[in-house]
């Protein structure tokens, strides 16, 4: 005897038909507008629902246009994760150096991880060290805010050989820290601008994720100066 089959999911107009939400909406919020039209004893009431309904339709076209992971999801799923590699190398600093071709590898007790960071700033950098460090930090803080919504609000501040980014509302989960996608967007983006190692620290500070990223004296000037050099290579200094 065949078993009925079980299934879950399929692109939404597979499971509606080929009316989609926006198109459902849309419809109705002119028929209702059109009926205002037709109806003057009612015309407020009628036209008043048929502009709820065209902004619904607006709101799911562009707004809910793809598949979302929730919170609760990818921070189960980085919790895991990041768990298995700590165990790897329980101790050690936790530093981010730049390697050829603007890469960034995660260093931690002599093993090499790639950072989730690099792959989060490939979709939105394409100049990553130009500008004074400041003017970096604003964009990164933004981009965690905007672009990717990994939290609610970030700010950063800079002083003599390290720069600190404070978020609230983090999206992702704090339990684990070991490349958080915000501990490592900062710890790449500094890596970088500096192209020096960042030494980077994270802590949880009255619900609220602190990351402090350090590095050499040495590369200090690149937060007073407005441009990267470009007509040759940065010297990085020893650790």
């Amino acid at each position: 005897m065949n078993e009925p089959e079980v299934a879950a999911g399929g692109r939404l107009p597979d499971r509606i038909g080929t009316r989609t939400p926006a198109a459902v909406f849309s419809g109705v919020g002119v028929l209702l507008v059109a009926a205002g039209i037709a109806v003057p004893a009612f015309r407020t009431l009628l036209v008043a629902w048929g502009g709820t309904a065209l902004f619904l339709a607006l709101l799911v076209r562009f707004v809910f246009t793809g598949p979302t992971v929730s919170a609760a999801v990818a921070t189960d799923i980085y919790t895991t994760m990041a768990g298995n590699a700590r165990r790897r190398n329980p101790t050690g600093e936790r530093r981010y150096h730049p390697t050829e071709g603007d890469g960034v590898s995660l260093v931690v007790g002599g093993e090499t991880f790639e950072p989730v960071g690099e792959r989060l700033l490939a979709a939105v950098e394409t100049d990553a060290g130009s500008g004074p460090l400041n003017e970096r930090l604003g964009v990164l803080v933004d981009v965690v805010v905007n672009e990717f919504e990994l939290a609610g609000r970030a700010s950063a501040t800079t002083a003599d050989g390290e720069a600190t980014v404070t978020v609230a509302e983090s999206r992702v989960g704090t339990t684990e820290l070991f490349d958080h996608p915000v501990v490592s967007l900062v710890g790449v983006a500094l890596a970088r601008h500096l192209a020096t190692p960042v030494a980077v620290e994270a802590t949880v500070e009255d619900g609220r994720l602190v990351v402090t990223g350090r590095w050499s004296q040495g590369a200090d000037e690149l937060l007073e100066r407005p441009d990267s050099d470009e007509g040759g290579e940065d010297e990085r200094p020893d650790r």
